[in-house]
Order: structure tokens, then sequence, then C-alpha cells
């Protein structure tokens, strides 16, 4: 279903939201770079959302508050000469259409991205990110999959697999059965956070929850890790690659 506009006005804000009906039992809310979204029950009455919303202002406007303070999130601008976000610096990226397949290799200057000269329109900018976002998966492999096994061995348990893969909601996540999977476009950020969020994922081997205990994991293998985390959960979206 096609979500709805609709807005109503909080502590004297006219706030806009969309209102998607779904299957779920309770209303919930999520917000981030493009507003508030609503998600409800089916049978619940539209007085009844805004009642919710009412009781849940506060929080609302605070958090629609922090999000409009944040830098919106970088486009991919596939022209030649373009800049993408690389370990936490930039990464020049040249564009060569002399090629019959999409290939990518990393020089001294940045990337370099060959292609088809044919290529045009929405089939260009798909294979060309598709391009880009394999790049981005194996370097990140490469880095990141000793790091969880270094920090998995301090803390003497085994990693069944690591997989550096497209996770839209999650920067990592661990498995019961000790698959522990990162999303690529960590590679854009600094190695210090690269490293926390593989310290982070480690530590869920030991303890699969965020209970007390799971920090004192945590702090046991990264002493400074609020630090940062909260470096992540201010900057992130500066180095998400796209």
């Amino acid at each position: 279903m096609t979500p709805a506009a609709r807005s109503i006005r909080l502590d004297g804000r006219v706030i806009a939201y969309l209102l998607r009906r779904s299957d779920r039992r309770t209303i919930g809310f999520s917000i981030g770079h493009d507003g508030l979204k609503v998600t409800a029950p089916r049978r619940v009455s539209e007085r009844d959302i805004e009642r919710a919303l009412a009781s849940k202002s506060g929080w609302i406007l605070a958090k629609l508050d922090a999000w409009s303070a944040r830098p919106a999130p970088r486009t991919l601008d596939l022209v030649d000469g373009a800049v993408l976000p690389w370990l936490g610096g930039e990464i020049g990226l040249r564009l060569d259409p002399t090629g019959v397949r999409t290939s990518i290799r990393q020089t001294e200057d940045g990337l370099i991205l060959r292609h088809d000269p044919d290529l045009s329109g929405e089939l260009r900018v798909r294979t060309l990110t598709a391009a880009l976002q394999r790049f981005y998966t194996r370097q990140g492999q490469a880095l990141m999959a000793p790091r969880v096994e270094a920090y998995a061995a301090q803390l003497g348990r085994p990693v069944r697999k690591v997989i550096v893969r497209d996770q839209k909601r999650r920067w990592g996540s661990c498995a019961a059965d000790g698959t522990i999977r990162l999303n690529w476009r960590l590679m854009g950020f600094p190695e210090t956070l690269i490293d926390y969020v593989c310290a982070h994922e480690a530590a869920h081997l030991v303890e699969h929850n965020h209970s007390p205990a799971y920090w004192r994991v945590v702090a046991g293998l990264m002493p400074d890790w609020k630090a940062r985390r909260d470096r992540m959960r201010a900057d992130a979206d500066r180095w998400v690659a796209f």
C-alpha cells in the first residue's frame, strides 16, 4: 500500500509524516533524513494514530531536530573525477569508457572504473554502482575478516565465517552459529570505527545480547569503545559511500 501524506500539530509545530498501513499489531514510528514515518495496523483509526503521535511528541520533535542537524546522506555522483569516502578520507574516481566489461583497479591516484562506452541512462547507473559495491565488498572482506578473527581469538571463541555484504539497516550482526556479517559501507569509515564494529560483533560470540555483561566483554577488547560508538552515531552519514 502506498504511504499517505499526513500532518499533525505537535507542541505548536506542524509536522508532516507518511502513514503506511500494515498487518502489524501496534503503531510504530521511524525518523530519518526523509522525516517521520508512521506504520499502523489497518483497523486503527486516524484519531488513535494522532493520539499516539501526541503522546510521543517530545521524543518525535527531539529526533526530528537531531536528524535535521546531521549532514544529508551522500549521493553517488557517477562522473569522472568524483570522490568517494574511503577509510575515513576520500578516494578519487576516474571513469574509463574504453572497456567491453566493467572492471575496477586501484592505483596510487585512486580508482579507475573501466566500462562499456555504450552504457547510458539507468543501466549505466546500475552497472557502475554494482561494480563499485563489489569493489568495496572485496576490500572489506580482506580488511575486516582478519580483524574480527583477531578479536575472537582474544576471547577464545571461534568464528564460523565472516561475510561482508550489503546490509541496509545494520553495520554488523552475529548469528547464533558464529557467523558474523558486516556492511561493506564500513569501508568508508575511519579504521578506528571499523575496529569498533568488528570488536562489537566479536563480543557477541560470548554474550549474544546487549546486557551489562556484554559491554564488559567489549570493554575488555576496546577500553575506549564508548567514544568510538558516540563518534559513529554522530558522524556516520559523512562516511557512507552510497
